[in-house]
């Protein structure tokens, strides 16, 4: 029998110390204890567990609960206990003995005659207990008072060696990860969602706890949790937690919390312009404010306890804050500006309007400044409206070229044409197009090509829309050459270069050169890994890299498990840098890594949590993509409805590519139906797709398939082993060594012998809750456990299996559908982390021989 969820979450998963069985023996054998922790560190909770323990063995004396109530009454807490071997040391204090353990909860709370007492029985080692401590946060305002006698005491029997003190640390992230996993529905939190809320923990247990029963109350409701996190009922347990957990916070700490909430990514020496120098940097040290990598080192806060920050504070000293802010910037404007400060002003003067405002008292470049700030801002992030209100009242000011550029790109007139949109580019990439349109409409050369008089990263943006639609044409080897070129100008942004070398990358991998395309990977690696992050490279551009990365790991059939632990902690910074858009594409990043692993339930998660929050943030192509490669993977796994749930809603009108891989999805459904005359038809359909075309990764899949299905003729086999020889992807070899192993006689082809790419060793934040996701045996041993969770019937299924039975001939012995046979497949190799049925067959039947 496993552990139940209390035992873990008590056993924190963070060693020994924290380990309330443990604890207990110890308690059991005689050793007194004292648990120190701040508030939010578990600490009340263990002691409750540690009891339970104790109660489990027979051990238990008492649980003193402690009340400010009697903590004036002379041995109150001993006599509220209702334990007669405690009232004894009322009467017989030299003789009174405790058979069991006393657990003490909240020790300051205890009046000073039972403190005593307790210190002497243990001291004559009459008593043993377990003594709960609290202690203060770093920077506290609140410190628990070591010289009052009940604390004194306590502390006295660690430092005379009578008792020993544990120190609850903090809640590290790994840990707070992992926690999550243990309760109910967490199957529901994407791994956005996850970060998310190990940041806005801050350390704490308490704090974390009631964030995943909110979250996942939310979840169940069919709402974004980040987003319900934004709004708390104040009479909620999460916000009594809150209040509590920022409670002792310094005022100037509250201050900038509140402050930086209003003012998101203000930069840091702005920052300690405004707010009190030390409370930011020791903020910063303490995770509650994060510095991104950036020259400037913007800011962002952890937005829940910021929530809480401005709400003690009062909206009236707030607003002084920001106007403060905006006011001291205007004056010293010569000196220093702020981006973040000038949109929060131009938002404020929007909505007061010019009288109101006090907008007029300032000079008209200083209003076309502020202006000219919260448009782009605005532009930036796609809200077109507000770009033109911000644009008109600057322009009102002063006429301003670059101002004149925002307000035409806020204009409702197209500036690109249905060729150049052609819904196949990220509303990121289509907005950079459009300012580059933009910028030569307002110099005079609307009409002009895109290639000629641009600036570098112009001419970059129009070459990767063109290496786009040859992508979608399945013409890599034009994407390739294109995006090759693109990587290659001198003068490019590193933001600019950055898209061109992952272009390049995986147009070549799709071409069949996956040394070459590991080449400009590398380049990727070397700007995301720089110390400094490169200027205009925002956490966007690196999650965007990853994912396309990922996507070209699992074309190529490469392990892209070091690329996924990249996105894991890019996950994690997200969380603390990014607005909806970047999460939105953080959960496309892993939506392609959990496919990569064999997980499609995960995947399908991740994909549809990522859509529900701004969907424009991925391209249509790249969406299409995603979610016809987590269809792949649920048909797989014996999921067929869902997969062909996805199918009726994709449209992939007529780009060859999408229509090539609907085909290709279509048969692994339809394989895994066990309709194999129809998957031959769809095999062959999507075969005559890819022929001709400069697409090796592709076209290697299709060949193998017509082979798996017996529908190749002798050219298609020859074509496939000349591809091997001519391509150097790692799945080349793998499909003609896998196709020459089958024989003429082979029937009922199972649907994952159909897989050709080699499933990815997981992370640990990777693996599914409760479970570790497919893993191959040669890279850890199952345990007896994993084995112990397969019910007789995934059992059973798993030794036919190893006798070589395929899906459909296990289904007819057993009298089951084709399709549950595939169920208990998926299930069991998911309990086992079996990546293929082959390996779960093998080591059940290799369990069944030991046992």
């Amino acid at each position: 029998m496993g552990e139940d969820r209390s035992t873990k979450w008590s056993r924190g998963l963070v060693g020994a110390d924290r380990d309330a069985e443990i604890l207990a023996e110890r308690a059991r054998g005689g050793a007194s204890l004292v648990i120190a922790g701040p508030r939010g560190s578990g600490r009340s909770y263990l002691l409750r567990t540690i009891a339970a323990e104790l109660e489990r063995h027979g051990q238990l004396a008492v649980e003193l609960r402690t009340s400010c109530a009697l903590s004036a009454v002379d041995f109150g807490a001993f006599d509220a206990s209702g334990c007669p071997e405690l009232r004894s040391f009322r009467d017989e204090p030299t003789t009174a003995t405790v058979e069991g353990v006393v657990v003490v909860d909240d020790v300051d709370s205890l009046d000073v005659q039972s403190t005593r007492a307790l210190a002497r029985g243990i001291a004559a080692r009459r008593v043993t207990a377990v003594i709960g401590l609290r202690t203060a946060r770093p920077r506290s305002i609140d410190r628990p008072d070591d010289s009052a006698v009940v604390r004194r005491t306590v502390l006295d029997l660690w430092l005379d060696g009578l008792a020993r003190r544990i120190d609850l640390s903090e809640l590290s992230d790994d840990d707070a990860l992992a926690m999550i996993e243990l309760f109910p529905g967490a199957e529901l939190l994407d791994s956005a969602t996850r970060a998310g809320i190990v940041w806005r923990a801050d350390g704490s247990r308490t704090l974390l706890r009631q964030l995943i029963i909110e979250s996942t109350s939310a979840a169940r409701a069919g709402r974004d949790p980040l987003t319900a996190l934004r709004v708390i009922a104040r009479d909620s347990r999460l916000a009594i937690t809150l209040a509590r957990h920022v409670a002792d916070f310094p005022r100037v700490d509250l201050e900038c919390l509140a402050g930086i909430r209003r003012l998101p990514h203000l930069e840091f020496a702005v920052a300690t312009r405004l707010f009190d120098a030390e409370s930011v940097a020791a903020l910063i040290a303490g995770g509650l404010l994060h510095a991104d990598a950036s020259v400037d080192r913007r800011l962002t806060v952890n937005d829940l306890v910021a929530q809480e920050a401005h709400r003690q504070l009062g909206d009236a000293h707030v607003e002084s804050l920001i106007d403060t802010a905006g006011a001291r910037m205007l004056a010293e404007a010569d000196e220093w500006w702020s981006s973040t400060i000038a949109v929060t002003l131009s938002e404020r003067w929007h909505r007061l309007g010019i009288e109101a405002s006090g907008e007029l008292t300032y000079s008209p470049a200083l209003r076309t400044r502020v202006a000219l700030n919260a448009a782009r801002e605005a532009n930036d992030r796609g809200d077109s409206a507000h770009a033109a209100a911000h644009a008109a009242r600057g322009l009102r000011a002063q006429d301003d070229p670059a101002l004149r550029l925002e307000a035409k790109l806020a204009t409702p007139a197209p500036l690109l044409s249905a060729d150049d949109r052609g819904e196949i580019g990220s509303a990121d990439a289509l907005r950079r197009l459009a300012r580059s349109r933009a910028a030569r409409s307002i110099e005079g050369s609307a009409d002009g090509p895109l290639d000629k008089g641009d600036d570098a990263d112009s001419r970059i943006e129009a070459a990767l829309a063109d290496a786009n639609r040859a992508t979608a044409n399945m013409d890599w080897a034009r994407a390739a050459d294109i995006a090759t070129s693109a990587a290659d100008e001198p003068d490019a942004s590193p933001a600019a270069h950055l898209r061109a070398l992952v272009a390049a990358g995986s147009a070549e991998t799709f071409r069949g050169r996956w040394v070459e395309a590991q080449k400009f990977f590398r380049r990727v690696e070397r700007l995301l890994d720089a110390r400094q992050r490169p200027a205009g490279v925002t956490v966007r551009d690196r999650l965007i890299a990853l994912m396309s990365m990922l996507a070209a790991h699992q074309i190529a059939g490469a392990d892209g498990s070091t690329v996924r632990a990249r996105l894991d902690r890019e996950v994690s910074t997200t969380a603390r840098e990014g607005g909806a858009a970047d999460l939105t594409i953080a959960g496309a990043a892993t939506a392609i890594a959990f496919a990569g692993a064999g997980c499609p339930a995960e995947s399908k998660r991740e994909f549809a949590s990522a859509l529900s929050r701004e969907p424009s943030a991925v391209s249509r192509l790249d969406a299409t993509m995603i979610e016809l490669g987590v269809a792949d993977e649920l048909a797989t796994a014996g999921r067929t409805d869902e997969a062909r749930a996805i199918l009726s809603r994709l449209r992939t009108e007529n780009e060859p590519l999408l229509v090539r891989s609907r085909l290709y999805v279509e048969t692994t459904v339809l394989t895994a139906e066990g309709r194999t005359d129809e998957a031959r038809r769809a095999a062959r359909a999507t075969a005559e797709l890819s022929r001709g075309r400069n697409a090796a990764a592709l076209r290697i899949r299709d060949l193998f398939r017509l082979v798996a299905l017996g529908e190749a003729d002798e050219n298609e086999v020859d074509e496939l082993v000349q591809l091997a020889a001519t391509t150097d992807l790692p799945l080349a070899v793998s499909a003609v060594r896998r196709a020459a192993a089958r024989t003429s006689d082979e029937e009922g082809l199972p649907v994952d012998e159909l897989r050709l790419h080699a499933l990815w060793t997981p992370t640990k934040s990777s693996a599914p809750r409760e479970t570790t996701s497919a893993v191959p045996s040669t890279i850890r041993s199952t345990s007896s456990d994993a084995i112990d969770e397969l019910t007789v019937r995934e059992r059973e299924i798993a030794l036919l299996a190893d006798e070589g039975l395929t899906n459909r001939e296990i289904a007819a012995r057993l009298f089951l559908s084709i399709r549950t046979v595939e169920s208990h497949v998926y299930q069991a190799r998911m309990k086992v982390g079996a990546p293929t049925r082959r390996e779960l067959g093998r080591v059940v039947a290799l369990a069944s021989r030991g046992a």
